[in-house]
């Protein structure tokens, strides 16, 4: 189901101001909440200051709001899907009622975020080609993984940092609530990137100290870190970066660690940068000229047709930048 996009745009979901919002609750909620309200509007945060509040904003029952909150694994439905080459990864994707209110509190939260220079991942406009794009010309790449990087984020550290952009304890509370699942966030939840993206800011920030301690090129994609430089690739780089992963809830993937130096090839995100622009792989341009075959051929008859398609348009992006 697709939310309007008025509704999406909108701070207030069916409203059009804080005054019809706050004229709707009446009695519900309090003049010292209706402060806070206030303030989180001034900030451009959506005024979750309770489950009434909330309730009142999307129309819907008190008693639909609160089991959402406490009873959270009703209203998923868990599935697995291939990793990779041999791994699995399980999805818990929100049911309707569920995703529309994580989808419009993401859409308010991507509003508020002040994206770091580096971050490329879960950023409207902005892509893995963009990121890898930062790294050409370089003679070494050095990447690494965050481990499990939604389910490792729990929920006390979504709080505090809703704390932190202006929300209140009650606020956060309930916004966390709704957008976790057994105490991290949801893999499979709109609303997980962002807040994923805003929990991170703080390793971030030191990430972009470590870079620049260097003198190093950064860039982070989801869970994907990349630096790149000339010359010599430093070595101590790699001990202060798992120092930074060393406290905290998130750990990177040894097993997917990875450093490249000229002569040979040097990949990021799966396309070649030594060079003046980000590249297909040999391998690649050769299946998209098959597909490309394919389709002048075949057409509508191609078997998989939207998914040779979906490979031609990414082709024709790569070349375009």
């Amino acid at each position: 189901m697709r939310l309007p996009q008025p509704l999406l745009d909108s701070q207030f979901f069916q409203f059009s101001s804080l005054a019809e919002l706050l004229k709707a609750t009446g009695e519900l909620v309090p003049p010292s909440e209706q402060v806070q309200m206030r303030r989180m509007v001034d900030r451009g945060l959506p005024p979750i200051t309770s489950r009434a509040a909330l309730s009142a904003m999307l129309g819907i029952n008190p008693g639909l709001t609160h089991a959402l909150i406490t009873w959270p694994q009703r209203y998923y439905r868990t599935f697995e899907i291939p990793k990779g080459r041999r791994g699995i990864r399980r999805i818990d994707a929100p049911r309707v009622g569920l995703k529309i209110i994580q989808k419009w509190v993401a859409e308010r939260l991507q509003n508020c975020y002040e994206r770091p220079e580096h971050v490329y991942g879960f950023v409207p406009g902005l892509s893995h080609v963009h990121a890898a794009a930062q790294h050409c010309e370089a003679t070494w790449t050095f990447g690494v993984d965050i481990k499990d990087f939604f389910q490792t984020t729990p929920i006390k550290v979504v709080v505090k940092c809703l704390l932190r952009i202006g929300f209140d304890e009650n606020g956060a509370g309930v916004v966390a609530s709704l957008c976790c699942l057994n105490g991290v966030l949801a893999q499979g939840a709109p609303s997980s990137p962002v807040l994923s993206n805003i929990c991170f800011l703080h390793v971030d920030q030191r990430l972009t100290e470590l870079a620049a301690e260097f003198g190093v090129r950064l860039t982070r994609y989801a869970d994907d870190i990349v630096f790149s430089g000339m010359g010599e690739f430093p070595e101590r780089l790699q001990t202060e970066l798992f120092a930074i992963f060393s406290s905290g809830p998130w750990r990177l993937s040894e097993r997917k660690t990875r450093l490249d130096k000229l002569p040979n090839r040097l990949k990021v995100h799966g396309l070649l940068v030594h060079g003046e622009r980000a590249r297909l792989t040999k391998g690649y341009r050769n299946r998209l000229r098959a597909y490309d075959h394919l389709e002048r051929t075949k057409g509508e008859d191609v078997e998989d047709a939207d998914v040779i398609r979906g490979h031609l348009s990414y082709g024709k992006f790569v070349e375009s930048l």
